[in-house]
């Protein structure tokens, strides 16, 4: 086994910086995509695997959920001293760590690089989940690489591109993605505790019209989770649920929905170039509004534009 990397970080202090705690114990750099551990207990983070590696993480400081994005021909993981799995790990696959355990892994990748997406929960955002459930703070399963999850396969990708969209000005979606990602782990890996139903929690019924009228107003403008949620009076992921459960779709399908709705009639009502109706409706670029355009009209904004101008005879 090769020799594990060593740390001196101070166990309150990986609490509070959980990206540095992980830079420290594998001497690698990660980039920070989300960074809303201050505020709410949350951080997602890539690393970039280019060899077989020791890490010697110690105490996790928090919850942990690790993806691979790689095949990893052989991996080792001891916990608190135990050996606890050694075998091939699939690309997609992922672990969960628990608080509290001893960690090291000792692993060889089938490639020659690869990247590890990590989610951070800490415990103000599993105290803040729970609280929506009606109960205390939410304590994760214990899983160990052998459990396929599609959800949190397509979001290791998508956080990516999530995090590209908050750095250009609009955070909706990296926000509203940390808390699904923490709402579908909660879910779906919580551990059975007693309990009632989850609460009914209160919603204005005009939310969902309030929404419309703030992407009309300026359809470019970021329109930020933790800002509809005050307005409603909820904790971020208390709206998620609550809008969710009026609407059938998440905040940002909404908001999308009507952006899209919105280059639809600048498509057919103006003669704007494509990549100007892209910024005026809040997208990044035109590729962009095609992606998004696609996927929830069906067809290409060249396309739409077409059919709509197209004489009939």
């Amino acid at each position: 086994m090769r020799r594990p990397v060593a740390t001196h970080l101070h166990v309150d202090d990986m609490r509070l910086d959980p990206i540095k705690h992980a830079e420290l114990v594998t001497g690698r750099p990660q980039s920070a995509l989300i960074d809303l551990w201050s505020r709410s207990g949350f951080a997602a983070a890539v690393s970039e695997v280019d060899g077989p590696h020791v890490y010697a993480y110690g105490d996790l400081p928090c919850s942990t959920v690790a993806i691979t994005l790689y095949d990893v021909r052989r991996h080792v993981l001891i916990e608190n001293g135990h050996v606890r799995r050694d075998g091939r790990v699939k690309a997609g696959r992922f672990r969960i760590g628990v608080p509290g355990r001893d960690v090291l892994v000792d692993a060889v990748p089938d490639v020659s690089s690869g990247k590890l997406l990590i989610l951070y929960l800490g415990d103000a955002l599993l105290g803040e989940i729970g609280a929506t459930r009606g109960g205390g703070p939410v304590e994760l399963m214990d899983r160990a690489w052998d459990v396929e999850d599609p959800l949190l396969m397509l979001a290791a990708s998508r956080i990516v591109e999530a995090s590209a969209a908050a750095a250009s000005g609009h955070s909706l979606l990296a926000d509203q993605l940390a808390y699904t990602l923490a709402l579908h782990v909660s879910d779906r890996y919580a551990v059975p505790v007693k309990g009632g139903a989850e609460p009914d929690l209160p919603f204005d019924r005009r939310m969902p019209g309030r929404v419309v009228e703030m992407v009309r107003s300026d359809p470019a403008a970021d329109i930020s989770l933790a800002m509809l949620a005050r307005e409603a009076g909820l904790t971020p992921s208390g709206f998620i649920r609550a809008f969710k459960r009026s609407t059938g779709v998440t905040p940002h399908r909404f908001i999308l929905e009507e952006r899209i709705r919105i280059a639809q009639a600048l498509l057919s009502g103006t003669e704007l170039p494509i990549a100007e109706v892209a910024l005026a409706t809040g997208f990044s670029s035109q590729s962009h509004l095609g992606t998004t355009f696609r996927a929830i009209a069906g067809i290409s904004p060249g396309r739409w534009r077409q059919e709509r101008l197209r004489p009939i005879f």
